[in-house]
């Protein structure tokens, strides 16, 4: 099976603290893959050194056929779209500028563009904000806009780190349905989000991380045979063991 994603013995320490410890993965080729994790797990560490923010310790990471290095990163880049928490935008800009000028980097400038901005935009109802510049958003906004100007690029890989969050739930309906149709098209998800339940039912495969670790790679054979007892929630907190502390203890509620 083709591999978008390759991750061999990553480590990652912020001084003396360990966060990410030999860290090995596998993402297959036009998956919508899920990446779940307590605060804390390495979940954005992660994402920040696939995406070439973060430099790691160790390792060898190969995305779509390249090992990611100095003399790959450029080549690499062309065929991956990310959409960060927080989204990175170009304050000063105005959100059409901002999306025009992503695809002008990544070379991708058709003669229906700005059609394709305006009809996307419409979509996400942020076309009001189509001449306001992007500091002055509202977080949900900002969310939708740095998704819009992603999937605009025609990457072959697209990393979202909590693209839900702050989000409306129309809109995450809406982005929900333009990933399944990007895994149709064969382009390879990965997303990492705090809500499971969007996870369990968007996401063929799914990893769980903790203090730097992969705990499980539930691929969707799995998921079926697991999931006829427990749902992604209570697999979760096996893997996790979360503290059973109950409410109990704020009796002065």
């Amino acid at each position: 099976m083709e591999r978008a994603l390759i991750i061999k013995n990553l480590t990652k320490s912020y001084g003396r603290a360990p966060v990410l410890k030999q860290l090995a993965l596998d993402v297959p080729a036009g998956n919508i893959f899920g990446l779940i994790g307590p605060n804390g797990a390495g979940k954005s560490t992660l994402i920040g050194i696939l995406t070439g923010l973060l430099e790691y310790d160790d390792g060898v990471i190969i995305i779509n056929g390249l090992e990611l290095n100095h003399s790959n990163e450029i080549e690499i880049k062309k065929d991956v779209a990310s959409v960060l928490q927080p989204p990175l935008l170009f304050e000063n800009f105005t959100s059409y500028e901002f999306v025009k000028y992503v695809c002008e980097v990544y070379k991708e400038t058709p003669a229906d563009l700005d059609n394709k901005i305006t009809s996307i935009f419409s979509y996400f109802e942020i076309d009001e904000f189509r001449n306001v510049q992007t500091k002055q958003l509202s977080s949900g906004s900002r969310k939708k806009l740095g998704f819009c100007a992603a999937i605009l690029t025609n990457p072959k890989l697209l990393f979202l780190d909590e693209p839900f969050e702050s989000v409306d739930v129309i809109s995450i309906g809406r982005m929900k349905t333009i990933i399944r149709k990007l895994k149709d098209k064969g382009v390879t998800i990965f997303i990492t989000s705090h809500i499971l339940e969007i996870v369990e039912n968007l996401c063929d495969d799914i990893a769980i991380l903790n203090k730097g670790e992969i705990l499980a790679y539930l691929d969707s054979a799995s998921r079926r045979q697991l999931q006829k007892d427990s749902s992604l929630n209570e697999i979760f907190e096996q893997y996790v063991e979360v503290n059973t502390t109950t409410i109990d203890h704020l009796e002065w509620l």
